[in-house]
């Protein structure tokens, strides 16, 4: 039943990632995709570890679903201030 269970949340979150991906939201399924695999990483040591890490993930996915970060995108985003701050000051 555990193993059910952990191929449904990982199959989930794979799914999850690959609608990012189809939708075009590629910093959203880069990150989350990273995410799933260092919780899987950390949590690796034992089974029951691996099934927390797992639905942590999927936790996780479904909250950048819902929200999407934008560390490099997006009028806030990381890559926008660092553009914004190198025309400023060059000369």
């Amino acid at each position: 039943m555990e193993y059910l269970v952990l191929g449904l949340v990982v199959a989930v979150n794979f799914i999850i990632v690959k609608m990012k991906a189809d939708r075009g939201r590629w910093e959203d399924a880069l990150f989350d995709l990273g995410t799933l695999i260092v919780v899987m990483a950390l949590f690796s040591g034992s089974y029951a570890g691996l099934i927390v890490g797992s639905v942590a993930s999927l936790f996780i996915s479904i909250y950048f679903f819902a929200s999407p970060p934008t560390f490099f995108s997006g009028k806030n985003g990381f890559l926008q201030k660092f553009i914004s701050r190198a025309k400023r000051t060059r000369p």
